[in-house]
């Protein structure tokens, strides 16, 4: 089973409530994408799987859910190309929890993109949560809490997660499979602000070094190379993660936004963070009004070289 990182006050919760026998039937594990909900989610089950109670890792009960096999335990999430979770869906997870154990003391399904339920999957999973079968557990995983219904999360145990610390997010990009080379490292540390998973595609070296380029490229914006930006943008725009070159350009101008909090007026501190408002919407932009990405982030970077070169 996956090392879990950073998630240990949400652990102890869970395997006292376990020890206890005073466990909730449905968690809901919510926090921003990318810090390890998931494989806390599966840690979770591991404790209830396991014969100890421990997640030991070479009890059955353990070795059948590492390897993806164990009867009591049920995994759901968003189907590839699919924008939401269906009623079809839900009813298998309901009728999967009404089901006696096999192996073990318990039912349990991970409910993974709790969010992306839809109003009919969401009423039908309400019944289920109104009228628990006995020794079922629900552990939902959720990036958006606000698109759950009230009346769902309200039938829940609530677990906010939240990002790891960087010493945490280094081990895990450490240890993972695939890891990010150690030349990259320092960069994915950095662009991660505490979710991992946000920058797992560092593990790809081409797209590692245009982000490393890229920071080059803008580390001073205000007298950035507009030509040598165009050429990288035309290159690598359509490969590298729109939120990560927007976050390596916010994370450039922030200080210099404090600092000029006091020297400034206010009329150019405005039209600054206006600037940095629009970088920073500049991936979503993209997706809701589909704009070009390319000249798209051209023109932010120009307003941003603007705006900065006014103070």
């Amino acid at each position: 089973m996956n090392q879990l990182y950073g998630h240990e006050a949400t652990l102890q919760r869970f395997t006292d409530a376990l020890a206890t026998e005073t466990l909730h039937h449905a968690w809901l594990l919510y926090g921003m994408k990318g810090i390890g909900k998931h494989t806390l989610a599966g840690k979770l089950a591991g404790f209830m799987m396991c014969e100890v109670q421990s997640a030991c890792g070479e009890c059955h009960g353990c070795k059948m859910l590492a390897a993806g096999s164990h009867p009591d335990v049920y995994r759901l999430g968003l189907l590839e190309g699919k924008r939401d979770l269906n009623i079809e869906q839900v009813r298998g997870v309901l009728s999967f929890l009404s089901l006696s154990a096999a192996e073990s003391g318990r039912r349990v399904v991970i409910l993974d993109d709790a969010e992306r339920m839809n109003h009919q999957a969401a009423n039908a999973l309400l019944k289920g949560l109104e009228e628990p079968s006995a020794g079922s557990v629900l552990l939902m995983v959720c990036s958006d809490l606000e698109r759950l219904p009230a009346t769902v999360r309200s039938r829940c145990m609530l677990q906010q997660c939240s990002p790891l610390s960087d010493a945490d997010v280094r081990v895990v990009l450490e240890q993972q499979e695939n890891p990010v080379q150690e030349r990259y490292l320092d960069l994915a540390v950095d662009l991660a602000d505490g979710c991992p998973g946000s920058v797992s595609c560092l593990q790809d070296t081409a797209i590692a070094s245009a982000l490393l380029e890229w920071r080059d490229l803008i580390a001073d914006p205000a007298r950035a190379d507009i030509g040598k930006i165009e050429g990288w943008i035309r290159l690598h725009v359509k490969t590298v993660p729109h939120l990560l070159i927007a976050r390596m350009l916010t994370q450039v101008v922030y200080p210099v936004l404090h600092k000029t909090c006091d020297t400034a007026t206010f009329e150019n501190r405005e039209v600054l963070q206006q600037a940095l408002f629009d970088c920073i919407r500049w991936p979503g932009d993209v997706v809701r009004h589909s704009l070009r990405a390319g000249p798209a982030l051209l023109a932010c970077v120009l307003q941003l070289r603007a705006a900065l070169k006014a103070i």
